[in-house]
């Protein structure tokens, strides 16, 4: 695989698409990752491109970033994020590559196990559709409420039948639920916002191969007119082969590698 990189590399790398500066502008969440980002912009130093990462802490600015042009790509979000974003707001974006699935798990300061979770918990989630109803999914699935099934699968507070524990439900930006732990009893956090796990307790693990693998794989996007450049195509490949080398050695926890 490093070899067939490094010809893809020398072989592809007859750039067709503009960059100011010849800089490539990823927009990101978080930070598991950024020694990947280190080892591509060391690849493409060798033919004068660097990559500048630039870190948003909001899910809603990415794709309008993207679609703009402030940014080259964006390494954010999963499929059906991706789908519902850019149908809503009729973004002229593509997808380059399929990376990876990551768990979404509850998280707490206070408590050690699931079971004290008692009544009139709090629990932090994401407020945005698509994690908001994959968290209540997450909840029901730990035993905590019930749903009432639906025709699209995702869920909002509508679907919420049973609630024994009285349990009160925080939605937040997605970027602020890990800066809630101090002020709720636990919180479903998604992986590239937790970046301190060893001050965590996680009482419950969200298990990635329960859902359809497509939904939930994150993705690298681009725009639409972008999609054959040369050189997006060779940092999505590259960024896939080095991620899923990381998970196979079990450097990432709880990931799960797309071929």
């Amino acid at each position: 695989m490093k070899y067939y990189i490094i010809f893809f590399l020398i072989v592809h790398l007859l750039y067709s698409c503009n960059n100011a500066n010849n800089v490539v502008r990823i927009g990101h969440i978080g930070e598991f990752d950024y020694d990947i980002w280190e080892q591509i912009d060391k690849e493409l130093i060798r033919d004068k491109y660097k990559l500048d990462i630039v870190y948003f802490d909001s899910y809603e600015l990415l794709n309008a970033a993207l679609n703009s042009g402030d940014i080259d790509l964006n390494t954010f979000q999963n499929y059906s994020y991706f789908v519902n974003d850019t149908n809503n707001n009729n973004y002229k974006l593509s997808i380059l590559e399929t990376t990876f699935i990551a768990p979404m798990n509850i998280y707490s300061k206070h408590l050690t196990n699931l079971n004290q979770i008692t009544t009139n918990s709090k629990i932090a989630i994401p407020s945005d559709k698509i994690n908001l109803s994959r968290a209540l999914f997450i909840l029901e699935k730990a035993d905590l409420i019930t749903l009432q099934d639906n025709d699209n699968n995702f869920y909002s507070g509508y679907n919420l039948i049973e609630n024994n524990l009285q349990l009160e439900i925080i939605p937040m930006d997605a970027g602020e639920v890990y800066y809630s732990l101090d002020k709720v009893d636990a919180a479903i956090i998604n992986y590239g916002f937790i970046s301190d796990y060893q001050n965590v307790n996680t009482l419950y693990y969200d298990d990635v191969n329960i859902y359809p693998h497509h939904k939930y794989e994150n993705l690298i996007v681009c725009r639409e007119k972008d999609k054959l450049c040369n050189l997006y195509i060779f940092i999505a490949a590259s960024y896939k082969q080095k991620i899923k080398a990381k998970i196979e050695a079990n450097k990432l926890q709880g990931l799960i590698a797309v071929d």
